[in-house]
């Protein structure tokens, strides 16, 4: 049934700044600009206010990971992601061809990164990993900028020379029940588990700003044809004192074949988080859940 987010819904108070840094920097295209969006989107997308404004932001040639700004005027500022240790989103992760020419040009258009680039092996393989984590304070989320390998992933650069930055490949959300999110994804979702391991490491500590011999376990999913952007659950790390955000800083937008069928799953399985009222949009039946693993997440009944 899961097969890839389609959608990561960013609330923010001021769509303009990161659509520069999405459009202008990061060459996703602008594909629409509702000023007037449907006001029970607030209950769907669980906001404090109802939405303004939305801007949908694309790779015309991908199959998922698109972005869709939505403005809410008056949305608490987001708090800085800082340490991994609160539960919620935490960051989007990005695949670059060739990461010092996007990197330079993201500095140039004011952007911040949290250190050099930093090396270090896939846990589990001897993969090298050439990561780079650029702050983003409009969103609170860290955005991984991740050198891509060819043919070692699966993104719009893949097949199409011409871009330069992928869309989202993965969203990672932070728990404090990494079991639970596990059996969530793979048994009421049903994701593919490609991917469990602990990140750790110089490169890591570096990074994330982690002491030496921290890390976090995280398990990530996709479905049968890798569509991006994946899923990605990880542990959150202990000591962490901030409470997490009343504000769903990223919406996980997910086409389904049908709606029913996971409907029952989350009722036949409770515990799973609260669901919202069914909304059709445009013909389109939506269903909102609002997790108890750190991710909210819409569900649309469509196939891609």
């Amino acid at each position: 049934m899961f097969d890839g987010i389609d959608e990561l819904v960013l609330p923010v108070a001021d769509a303009g700044p990161l659509t520069r840094l999405y459009r202008d920097l990061l060459g996703f295209t602008e594909l629409a600009d509702d000023t007037d969006p449907d006001p029970r989107l607030q209950e769907l997308w669980g906001l404090p206010l109802p939405p303004a404004r939305s801007v949908l932001l694309g790779k015309p040639r991908s199959a998922g990971g698109w972005i869709r700004l939505v403005e809410v005027p008056g949305l608490p500022a987001a708090t800085p992601a800082g340490r991994p240790d609160r539960v919620g989103p935490y960051a989007l992760d990005f695949y670059l061809r060739d990461a010092d020419a996007v990197e330079d040009r993201v500095e140039a258009g004011g952007g911040r990164f949290r250190t050099p680039a930093v090396h270090y092996p896939l846990p589990g393989t001897d993969l090298p990993v050439r990561e780079r984590m650029l702050v983003q304070p409009e969103s609170g989320l860290l955005h991984a900028f991740v050198q891509y390998r060819p043919r070692g992933t699966r993104c719009v650069i893949d097949h199409d020379p011409a871009e330069d930055t992928s869309e989202v490949v993965a969203a990672v959300f932070l728990t404090d029940d990494l079991d639970g999110a596990t059996a969530f994804a793979r048994d009421v979702l049903g994701g593919q588990q490609y991917f469990t391991g602990r990140f750790d490491g110089p490169g890591v500590e570096q990074m994330l700003g982690l002491g030496a011999g921290e890390g976090f376990e995280a398990a990530l999913f996709r479905g049968p044809r890798s569509r991006n952007a994946r899923l990605e659950f990880a542990a959150a790390m202990p000591g962490g004192t901030r409470p997490p955000d009343p504000v769903p800083r990223v919406v996980a937008v997910c086409d389904v074949p049908d709606l029913d069928r996971l409907r029952s799953r989350l009722q036949d399985l409770p515990g799973h988080g609260e669901l919202t009222s069914e909304l059709v949009l445009d013909g389109v039946r939506h269903l909102g859940l609002a997790s108890a693993y750190g991710a909210r997440l819409v569900f649309r009944e469509r196939d891609r």
